[in-house]
């Protein structure tokens, strides 16, 4: 009875609730973030996220490729076109280089995306082949904004290599691990992080180009108080651009050098969708039946073209900055890597990654 009487207060209902309380709250040593995390963990599973942003990231940074492949397919005459004006004069170019451009883009893109293996690495290569020759092709080696745009895609489409490269080497050997076998994985992980970091370099181009010219146009457009109207470049508007530019150079530093690329990459891949949407609404001009200027195509500056042209036009680099979304997207999936502020001790590991057997 004794023991009975001596247990019973263990066992009310206040005390029950008071141990529930004690087990359930958190230790006081871990930050906010830390609690926000697990709280986001318990919620949401990672995993899932994880392995369906990889899947959105590798259609994204394809989709231009696609876009463009379909476009040689069903405005076959309108490239012709496009070819005689890039300053091509040899009729046979004229119908060969549309063609090389449906095979090389429609295959490259095929292989990124039916392959995990080598066939998705030799879709990186065409694809990368292909961006270094567009330029060329189209006569826009000239226009800044398409090749470091260009430039941009190449970066997610070394930042894809990179990944492929390290799921051969965590696959297993068949036969056991031989000196001459894991040097040759040594080598690929290498090479595959080389690459990486290359990527990371071109996959800003862009927006350094933005801080270059973009932040200008922008700041000159804003009304800010007198001696600063639009068109006007006063003292305040030069303070905006500034901060602006800076910011983006920041950012720009923050993914080269691979600190707090994750999230770097993630925001300015937020910030360049909404301005694709905003910038190159290429379905609005399908309702429209006037003519507009083309402006920042080298070649057709200043021809009035009709609304479906200018909507074709817009569609081309609203899917271009799709695949910049899909670069970056790249980045936050798979990490900046071991030439990296973040991870030089290791990636980070996702239960979501797989082997290639």
């Amino acid at each position: 009875i004794s023991s009975r009487l001596w247990c019973a207060p263990s066992s009310s209902p206040m005390s029950s609730l008071k141990v529930q309380l004690t087990q359930a709250a958190p230790p006081p040593s871990i930050s906010f973030v830390e609690r926000y995390k697990v709280a986001v963990e318990a919620r949401i599973n990672l995993k899932h996220v994880h392995r369906r942003l990889q899947v959105v990231a590798k259609l994204l940074i394809v989709a231009t490729f696609v876009e463009d492949a379909l476009r040689m397919l069903f405005k076959f005459d309108q490239q012709q076109q496009s070819m005689e004006i890039a300053g091509w004069t040899s009729p046979a170019l004229h119908t060969l280089l549309p063609l090389l451009s449906l095979a090389v883009q429609s295959c490259g893109a095929l292989l990124v995306l039916a392959s995990s293996g080598v066939g998705g690495e030799v879709g990186c290569y065409l694809l990368l082949g292909w961006c270094v020759w567009h330029p060329f092709m189209y006569g826009q080696a000239g226009n800044r904004e398409f090749v470091l745009e260009t430039a941009t895609i190449s970066g997610g489409l070394l930042i894809l290599l990179s990944h492929l490269l390290l799921l051969r080497t965590k696959a297993p050997l068949l036969g056991g691990v031989s000196a001459a076998a894991a040097q040759e994985q040594k080598d690929r992980t290498a090479t595959a992080h080389r690459i990486q970091a290359v990527g990371r370099v071109l996959v800003v181009s862009f927006f350094l180009y933005v801080a270059a010219t973009k932040t200008h146009a922008w700041s000159v457009s804003l009304s800010l108080g007198p001696g600063d109207g639009p068109g006007v470049w006063g003292w305040g508007t030069r303070t905006v651009e500034l901060l602006l530019s800076l910011l983006i150079l920041y950012l720009c530093w923050l993914v080269v050098i691979g600190m707090k690329s994750r999230g770097v990459a993630l925001l300015l891949a937020v910030t360049m969708f909404l301005a694709a949407v905003w910038m190159h609404p290429w379905c609005l001009f399908l309702f429209s039946s006037r003519t507009y200027t083309m402006q920042g195509v080298v070649g057709m500056e200043g021809f009035e073209v009709d609304a479906f042209t200018m909507a074709d036009h817009h569609r081309y680099f609203f899917f271009q900055s799709m695949s910049t979304v899909g670069a970056l997207l790249l980045l936050v999936v798979h990490g900046p890597g071991p030439l990296s502020a973040d991870e030089q001790d290791g990636p980070l590991e996702f239960a979501s990654e797989k082997t290639v057997a």
